[in-house]
């Protein structure tokens, strides 16, 4: 089964209702069990977004166990050469963290609806309750990206180095609420929602030419490893989609997120 769309991370309803090659790709829905119960875009399945991160004793986002995600995935019916379309409702950040996981474990073709579910509950208000169940699949998660990930230790080694681009995707008032303030030094702020258009019920990415022209405007550059955090990873996992989408070559998601550089600045 080929891809049609390539190597990019989104895909428009308007791509996704006219174009009969995305008829082969899975949708995997990502919103609550009852919400999908109540009713689902066509020949979704529902999948729980927990399996894709954990924590640990400190709260702090961590990797998942690579055989239990992989045994769920194949419990849902996901192969090796399927291609995913991920939906939820809360503007494509249950989604963001699970493609970005699934990057790591070296599964690439997966793709988020741009807008999520919000826009299509708008513009197409298409559902149905029927449950799809597929054979068991045969994904395996057997080709780890290491370079799509930064630990503290690395970025602690690397701090002063000049090689690495910091990029705090937290709002401002993030910022302001966090008493402890502050943030990796050398940041550049950039709120994961400026890179998206709003609309009254849901948010869709501008179009390449603003994209690239507010992230040169904050300085963010292509010539260095760029590395995204927020809180606690899925606002950046959606920007590491996002820049990957325009081509960026190094980007890095830190995972723990300032969850964890707030134990680390309480510290010293």
């Amino acid at each position: 089964m080929m891809s049609d769309l390539g190597d990019r991370n989104f895909v428009s309803i308007a791509e996704m209702t006219s174009n009969e090659n995305l008829s082969n790709y899975k949708i995997l829905d990502l919103r609550e069990q009852h919400k999908y119960d109540k009713g689902h875009i066509k020949g979704s399945i529902h999948i729980d977004n927990s399996y894709f991160t954990e924590h640990n004793e400190d709260g702090i986002n961590v990797l998942p166990d690579k055989e239990v995600l992989e045994e769920y995935l194949k419990m849902k019916g996901i192969n090796q050469e399927d291609h995913l379309i991920l939906v939820d409702d809360v503007f494509n950040l249950n989604c963001s963290l699970a493609a970005w996981t699934l990057h790591y474990y070296g599964f690439n073709s997966v793709i988020l609806l741009d807008g999520a579910y919000s826009k299509w509950e708008i513009e197409v208000n298409d559902f149905t309750t029927e449950i799809i169940e597929y054979p068991r699949g045969n994904i395996e998660l057997d080709k780890i990206n290491e370079n799509i990930l930064i630990t503290k230790d690395e970025i602690l080694i690397n701090l002063n180095s000049g090689d690495f681009l910091f990029v705090d995707n937290r709002s401002e008032y993030a910022l302001l609420l966090d008493q402890q303030g502050g943030n990796i030094p050398g940041a550049i702020h950039f709120w994961y929602l400026d890179l998206f258009e709003e609309c009254p019920d849901y948010f869709i990415l501008k179009d390449k030419e603003n994209l690239i022209s507010e992230l040169q405007s904050r300085n963010i550059n292509p010539d260095k490893t760029v590395i995204v955090y927020c809180e606690s990873a899925p606002q950046s996992a959606l920007v590491y989609l996002v820049l990957k989408e325009l081509n960026y070559p190094d980007v890095r998601l830190y995972l723990a997120g300032f969850d964890e550089w707030r134990l680390i600045i309480s510290f010293t």
